[in-house]
């Protein structure tokens, strides 16, 4: 590749800074920069912030900035963990098997698997050449065999084992005769080795509209929206997580079936103030255990919740303990840029949510800001 990364000693904290050693010249030294060479900066925490000026930067991002800046150079795998961060989002196909990927990898100190972990992406590993196309073909294929795995665990009423399980079987509930009918019809339709977008949409559309009624699904809230996404026959490159969102947005039809409500209303309840909600808390709680170096016991779980019981948060804990590892710098320093991210990204405006009612899960930010 020509593309490659600024050398670090020029980045910015927050920042990072990528190049194309070939344009502008034909020739270059290795490791020299070409003149008139192009390139790119992306901002770090624009998933959190929504703003490119630091200034405007809140106490705990500025002051995992200072950690940062005091880190000797980082390796190329350091640098692309935190891109990939950087693209992190709560209601993306991957999430929470995000943070425990992108656990995994700050405890090897190795960046794995290139796999967009946001519905838009940051653009910065693409422009590496990591996220090309058969990259991102393999990821659809491999979440879509997740949903169809665990749809046909919920027919068998399994147990849960994965995060997927949790959030198809709160959706769904309990089996009924037209829940099962509509969920055999859907997992004979998704097909992971030849996937088709527009069989899922469709599927999908005419579940919500028999349950919901056609003018439920006027809203601007996901995953309802999705519906709205204009693509190709097989792909909606401008949204690549819209096939979940369809076999979301379906789901959570089926679980309320017979009842007409407004299904923006539905989905905060479902999968905002629920399954996303008690993960970013689990899973913040647990992180912020592993940087204060106290034990995974000390975490406190809420009663009564829906997708992750006490026991499933000391799971959690005892995971992101096991692969963060020792603590050295660099480490801290990413496993600070996760907790911040998983606070703070996309919340809604003026929006209290679960996680502000324990500030102990994220105490360590704010006895450092």
């Amino acid at each position: 590749m020509s593309t490659k990364f600024f050398p670090y000693e020029y980045v910015p904290a927050g920042f990072e800074i990528v190049i194309d050693l070939c344009s502008g010249a034909e020739h270059g030294h290795k490791g020299e920069i070409v003149p008139g060479s192009k390139g790119g900066i992306w901002n770090l925490w624009w998933n959190i912030t929504l703003s490119d000026d630091p200034e405007s930067w809140d106490d705990e991002v500025k002051a995992i900035n200072n950690m940062q800046e005091s880190l000797g150079e980082l390796t190329d795998d350091h640098r692309l963990i935190r891109a990939q961060m950087a693209e992190f989002c709560r209601v993306h196909a991957l999430f929470p098997q995000s943070i425990d990927i992108l656990c995994d990898e700050i405890g090897a100190a190795q960046f794995s698997t290139p796999l967009r972990l946001g519905c838009e992406g940051r653009g910065l590993l693409e422009a590496l050449g990591y996220e090309d196309a058969q990259a991102l073909s393999d990821q659809r294929r491999e979440t879509l065999a997740g949903y169809r795995h665990s749809l046909t665990r919920w027919l068998a009423q399994a147990p849960r084992e994965n995060a997927i399980d949790f959030r198809i079987y709160g959706f769904l509930g309990q089996p009924t005769d037209n829940k099962v009918s509509f969920v055999e019809k859907l997992v004979s339709k998704i097909n992971p080795e030849e996937p088709s977008v527009v069989a899922i949409k469709e599927l999908c559309h005419e579940q919500c509209v028999d349950t919901q009624g056609e003018a439920a699904l006027d809203t601007a809230d996901r995953p309802f929206n999705c519906f709205k996404c204009e693509g190709s026959a097989d792909e909606m490159p401008n949204c690549h997580c819209s096939y979940v969102m369809f076999l979301n947005a379906a789901l959570i039809c089926t679980g309320i079936f017979g009842e007409k409500s407004r299904l923006g209303e539905r989905f905060r309840l479902y999968e905002l103030y629920a399954f996303v909600q008690e993960s970013i808390l689990a899973y913040a709680s647990a992180i912020n255990s592993w940087l204060r170096e106290a034990s995974v016991e000390e975490v406190r779980w809420p009663q009564d919740r829906q997708y992750v019981t006490s026991d499933n948060s000391l799971q959690i804990a005892q995971r992101i303990q096991s692969s963060l590892g020792e603590k050295d710098g660099v480490k801290e320093w990413l496993a600070a840029c996760l907790l911040k991210t998983i606070k703070s990204n996309q919340r809604l405006p003026n929006s209290i949510e679960l996680i502000d009612n324990h500030p102990q899960a994220t105490s360590w930010l704010s006895e450092r800001a």
